[in-house]
């Protein structure tokens, strides 16, 4: 444990001492802010994570997510998860690229919310979609490597592990989504394992980094995407002492006085 606290330690030092560090901070932070303006109502939240699913790019996916906002959108009967839910039970599967598999994810995904907020008396949507992604229940069923049986979304099927973690970071979670890109630089770091390990690792960074786990996340993303590898090297610890000059435990103890003295 204190081996990887080290090792965590000297990676936050090799990221923040980054000539572009404060750079890379700025530019990590708006892509986020700019990514969580647009997820203004939980029921798109999981809607966008579904959709997810069909590998699309990601311009197609918000493209399809804004245009069900706009076509469905009501000052008077906002786009709650029940009016989403049974506005998607009766369209068609054009909003869901043509597939069904989608639209019968996202209906089931909607529902489990649903159930979930009728669970709490006068809490706001994304209040509970929140407390689900930070929940101590979530997280432990991420940490134990079982998500797929999380009794909210995991027990509903069809979410991979990083399809879950986008929903719980698009939900307000203080945690990130281990794709290709943070695993490229984790490795470059000196990490290896696999998606939970990198989790686990990129978690712990965000820590030692004392930044949200989302914008960690970007930085990485960024870093990745990049291709970056040169990192600086933290400076040695230890040094040889210099010629002439006693080392501890030398001169001074020889000079001690015995208890007899």
């Amino acid at each position: 444990m204190v081996e990887l606290a080290d090792r965590l330690s000297e990676a936050a030092w090799k990221i923040r001492n980054l000539e572009d560090y404060d750079r890379r901070l700025e530019r990590a932070a708006q892509r986020f802010d700019e990514i969580s303006r647009e997820r203004l109502e939980p029921a798109l939240m999981v809607y966008e994570t579904a959709l997810k699913k069909s590998e699309r790019s990601e311009d197609e996916i918000r493209g399809m997510v804004r245009e069900f906002r706009e076509t469905f959108e009501d000052e008077e009967d906002p786009l709650t998860i029940p009016r989403a839910s049974a506005i998607m039970s009766v369209e068609g599967d054009g909003w869901f690229f043509g597939d069904e598999n989608l639209r019968v994810l996202t209906g089931r995904l909607l529902g489990q919310f649903q159930h979930r907020v009728a669970q709490y008396n006068y809490v706001d949507e994304r209040e509970v979609a929140r407390r689900w992604a930070d929940g101590y229940d979530t997280r432990l069923f991420v940490r134990r490597r079982i998500h797929e049986t999380e009794p909210v979304v995991g027990v509903v099927g069809g979410l991979d592990l990083t399809l879950f973690q986008y929903l719980r970071v698009a939900a307000g979670g203080n945690t990130l989504v281990p794709t290709e890109n943070v695993f490229r630089v984790l490795r470059v770091l000196g990490y290896e394992g696999d998606a939970y390990e990198a989790l686990a690792h990129a978690e712990g960074l965000a820590l030692h980094l004392e930044l949200p786990a989302p914008i960690v996340g970007e930085m990485l993303e960024d870093l990745g995407r990049d291709g970056f590898d040169d990192f600086p090297e933290p400076p040695c610890e230890t040094a040889e002492p210099e010629e002439g000059v006693p080392s501890e435990g030398g001169a001074a103890a020889e000079e001690k006085p015995s208890p007899a003295d």
